[in-house]
């Protein structure tokens, strides 16, 4: 197993949200044109954000749902 150096430290989110704003205007990711984010908060309903097309396969639901499966698909070891 290597360790890994992170150049930037996970607890550092708004250093982590300049670092994924600069790979998307970079084209890292390819065209980006929705984003959302979630925000858990202790004993509280989380904050959903979202940015750019809101709307059919990008609605929240059906992105958070798709996210989910593949979270327990990975979880299980069963190839999402």
């Amino acid at each position: 197993m290597n360790i890994v150096e992170l150049p930037i430290p996970l607890s550092d989110i708004p250093a982590q949200l300049r670092a994924l704003a600069n790979h998307i205007e970079a084209g890292d990711y390819g065209e980006v044109y929705s984003l959302i984010a979630v925000m858990p908060r202790e004993k509280n309903y989380p904050i959903i954000c979202q940015w750019g097309k809101n709307d059919g396969a990008c609605e929240p639901v059906v992105q958070l749902e798709l996210a989910l499966q593949w979270l327990v698909k990975t979880a299980a070891g069963i190839e999402p």
